[in-house]
């Protein structure tokens, strides 16, 4: 496994969860600052969270599922 396509993945999830995040909560029509704060912190958490737990870094190879 290349570390640096693991970290352009993990960059990727962190960004994505990030700007979905505050686009959802600008769509819902929330303008207060500590409102979409709260929900870009939370949406890059959550999508690094899903990540890392897919990622092959935590997961098993192949051979070792058996």
């Amino acid at each position: 496994m290349k570390i640096g396509l693991w970290l352009r993945g993990f960059a990727a999830a962190l960004i994505g969860g990030a700007v979905t995040s505050a686009a959802q909560s600008l769509a819902g029509g929330s303008v207060q600052l500590k409102q979409i704060k709260g929900a870009v912190i939370a949406g890059a958490l959550l999508t690094v969270g899903a990540y890392l737990t897919k990622s092959p870094v935590s997961n098993p190879g192949p051979d070792q599922n058996k």
